[in-house]
């Protein structure tokens, strides 16, 4: 892969200043397959301190998708309050919000998901209940989770948004609200591509795909060795980054 460029405005390719895209869900579960969404945020950060809302909001999967109370007891959507804040239904939101990445992925700009493997496949899977179905844009993906495992590699402790968030100097005022997680996701990106340019900061930001494919797979064969060792009675992790076949 190729390395920094050095004569790119300040030491960094033009794509790091420029905008990052960021998508995060709330949901009802924990299976991107058949977990439905309930808020979400589709933000840009133009790079100069403006951030702009695509959408960012409640979404209402439908009167008849449950949404247990644990789920609730993490994001504070309850079926009482979609219905109270007349959420929009996912069938009008969906496709506004596939519209948009179209035009990110056209743009070139990355779409920054924290945890990729959980929220793109799930958004696959939403798109592929309309009708007509959807199918997902060739965005170029930046997952701060794979990133941060791949450069701090031996860190201890958990590797959820506000402990990422906490390593990098990032504020997050209000977690597991969709706007606040995918502003912070973006910030904490670009606070990775500057903290570590020699390893990130590649000539096209589509070279990191590469990258990130593969620091999943290290990563993932690392934990299993872990599970196998301490005798685990959860499974293996098995998905390949970033996990689309999760829902095949």
């Amino acid at each position: 892969m190729s390395q920094l460029s050095l004569d790119a405005l300040d030491g960094r390719p033009e794509w790091t200043t420029g905008p990052f895209a960021a998508l995060d869900l709330e949901t009802t579960g924990v299976d991107p397959a058949t977990a439905r969404i309930v808020e979400l945020a589709l933000i840009v950060d133009d790079g100069g301190g403006r951030i702009e809302d695509l959408y960012a909001g409640l979404v209402d999967p439908g009167a008849e998708v449950e949404i247990p109370p644990g789920a609730s007891a993490v994001h504070g959507i309850t079926r009482e309050r979609l219905t109270a804040e007349a959420a929009p239904p996912a069938t009008e939101v969906l496709p506004v919000v596939h519209r948009h990445l179209r035009r990110i992925a056209g743009s070139g700009w990355p779409l920054v998901i924290y945890n990729a493997t959980y929220d793109w496949p799930l958004l696959a899977a939403e798109f592929a209940r309309l009708e007509p179905a959807l199918e997902l844009p060739d965005c170029v993906l930046l997952d701060p989770l794979v990133l941060d495992r791949h450069v701090d590699r031996y860190r201890k402790g958990k590797r959820t948004l506000e402990t990422a968030c906490q390593v990098y100097g990032v504020a997050l005022d209000d977690a597991h609200s969709a706007r606040a997680d995918a502003v912070a996701s973006c910030a904490v990106a670009r606070r990775l591509v500057t903290t570590y340019p020699q390893q990130l900061a590649m000539a096209e930001v589509a070279e990191l795909t590469e990258l990130q494919v593969r620091a999943h797979g290290v990563w993932r064969d690392s934990f299993n060795a872990y599970l196998q060792r301490i005798g685990a009675e959860r499974p293996p992790v098995t998905e390949t980054w970033p996990g689309l076949e999760r829902i095949g």
